[in-house]
């Protein structure tokens, strides 16, 4: 009784006792975990309620930008996964809407501030599908000489699937086929997209199959002939070298005229002769056509630029029992070389490797920071002039080295 007595008469005090407790508390926990600001500026938005037999489109708004105020410790791991933005559309019939958009909040702690845009229009109609012919599109043009026949489809007809209202609209499923510069048939996968009868794309909706097989015909036209060409060549390259590159811009060419003086005209058209004697390094010339009587060219030029690259033959020389120097060696010390001799095979371009002297070539190594030992080293070769393409191999490629002191000479009495 009397417990309960204090309280009647003490009951306020306590209550506000507790109440001062609170806030001291609340003030310490916001000092120490102030709240902040954090935006999510892409956020996706959902519609729920929507049954399979029903589509929402023209959307005025997909993304949705959220402001929050968050507790500082949550700043740095809140994100999409944490949040969703929906509108729920369950029961709605058939039309255009507007909704606010609702936010569901995962955590705990934090407090929407705005959401942008608030509302979102669009609009929600059955699903239909239905048939409708494929179109394809010829773009470019192909290489003089050649035409295209119609393209060939896979399938005729395929199917339009989506809103009710752009399926009532949909003309063709319309692809393209891309032939700039071809010279044979084009067969390739094609990419289907609906449009309406004024050829304006339809995004909503969906075609199935969305891509399907093409074959375009392309043939050469009669009275034209396309034939590669061919380079004439004259004399041979300096001693030791080679032709080995040959190249021509354009590779090949087309012909116009009477399709029995197309026929006899040979597999190629050569160029005028080049004269490759005493030819070395890189060739570049603009050269002339020989082209037969009765034919002319076509969109061409009647002259071709030819390259050619004329190179070192490569060659191999053995120079045996070559003497291994020793550089670099300390006052005082020796060094014995097992073996002293190796042998070099050299290879590199003939003119070169056939005239080296022996007296040319040096085999050395370096022993300068060795201490008293033995060692296994590798020789290094030089030549008496820098040459590309040119390598060698030693015959043994390693050799010991046993570095001593010099023997002290005995004095005689």
């Amino acid at each position: 009784m009397k417990g309960i007595r204090w309280l009647q008469e003490n009951g306020s005090l306590a209550l506000l006792a507790f109440g001062m407790a609170f806030a001291l508390w609340a003030a310490a926990v916001w000092e120490e975990n102030p709240p902040v600001e954090r935006t999510l500026a892409d956020l996706s938005l959902v519609f729920h309620g929507l049954g399979p037999d029903r589509v929402v489109f023209e959307v005025s708004a997909e993304r949705i930008r959220l402001r929050l105020r968050v507790p500082r410790a949550l700043e740095g791991s809140i994100g999409p996964q944490d949040v969703e933005a929906f509108i729920d559309v369950q029961g709605l019939e058939e039309g255009a809407y507007e909704r606010p958009v609702q936010i569901q909040i995962r955590r705990r702690g934090i407090q929407i501030l705005a959401v942008e845009p608030p509302r979102v229009r669009f609009r929600l109609e059955r699903v239909e599908s239905r048939e409708v012919p494929v179109s394809i599109q010829v773009v470019g043009q192909p290489a003089i000489g050649y035409q295209v026949g119609a393209p060939l489809p896979a399938l005729s007809q395929v199917a339009v699937s989506g809103p009710r209202s752009l399926v009532a609209v949909a003309a063709m499923a319309v692809g393209k086929v891309q032939i700039d510069g071809v010279r044979q048939s084009v067969e390739t996968e094609v990419r289907l997209v609906a449009v309406d009868p004024q050829g304006k794309e339809l995004p909503e909706l969906k075609v199935i199959p969305e891509q399907l097989t093409v074959t375009v015909p392309v043939e050469q036209r009669l009275g034209f002939r396309e034939l590669p060409v061919r380079v004439t060549l004259e004399g041979r390259p300096a001693r030791g070298y080679q032709l080995t590159e040959i190249s021509v811009d354009p590779p090949t060419v087309t012909l116009t005229g009477d399709p029995r003086r197309l026929e006899e005209v040979g597999s190629y058209i050569s160029t005028e002769p080049i004269d490759i004697s005493e030819a070395r390094g890189e060739l570049i010339a603009t050269i002339p056509l020989v082209i037969p009587p009765g034919v002319a060219l076509v969109g061409s030029p009647t002259q071709v630029e030819v390259r050619l690259r004329v190179e070192p033959i490569l060659s191999t020389q053995v120079f045996q029992q070559v003497p291994v120097i020793v550089e670099g060696l300390r006052p005082g010390m020796i060094a014995r070389l097992s073996p002293e001799n190796v042998d070099v095979i050299l290879r590199g371009p003939l003119p070169y490797v056939e005239n080296l002297r022996p007296d040319e070539l040096r085999v050395w190594i370096h022993v300068g920071d060795l201490e008293r030992g033995t060692y296994t080293l590798t020789p290094t070769v030089s030549l008496s002039a820098t040459v590309a393409n040119l390598s060698w191999t030693l015959v043994p490629p390693n050799i010991q080295v046993l570095i001593t002191p010099a023997p002290t000479p005995t004095r005689s009495r």
